[in-house]
This record gives structure tokens, sequence and C-alpha cells, in this order.
């Protein structure tokens, strides 16, 4: 994706459980869109916005191979 011209990019490193996936982006564009940071380009939020997302999700008490697959690449 980084070679087509994304700036960055939030993948998986192996399949994520389908339960995780709706409150995980939920919380990712919560945080990246409603960010107290104006004029910050989107994707120089978006490592923070997992950031926060997976924090999310860990406090849900889910077991560890869950939450530690998310990556984001990019700057």
């Amino acid at each position: 994706m980084q070679y087509c011209g994304f700036r960055s990019v939030v993948g998986t490193m192996w399949a994520m459980a389908d339960e995780d996936g709706q409150y995980l982006a939920e919380d990712f564009y919560k945080s990246i869109l409603l960010s107290d940071e104006p004029g910050v380009p989107y994707y120089e939020r978006s490592a923070r916005a997992l950031r926060d997302a997976v924090k999310n999700l860990r406090s849900k008490n889910v077991s560890l191979e869950r939450w530690v697959n998310y990556v984001h690449y990019g700057a």
C-alpha cells in the first residue's frame, strides 16, 4: 500500500477475531477524526489512533493473541 502512495497503513499480522473488528474500527476512527490536534493530517494521527483503539481493546481483557497482531507502517 505504501508503494501506491499511502503515507501510513494499518493492518494485522494474522487473521483477527471477527468480534473485535467493529470495536477496533469504531475506536480507531473516533480517535483519528475527533482528535484535538487541528491542522495535523490524518496520516500523522493514524499511529496514535491505532494505539488508542488497541488500548481500549485490551481494557476489555481480551487475550494477547487478539490485540497484539495490529500494526502500523509509515510515518
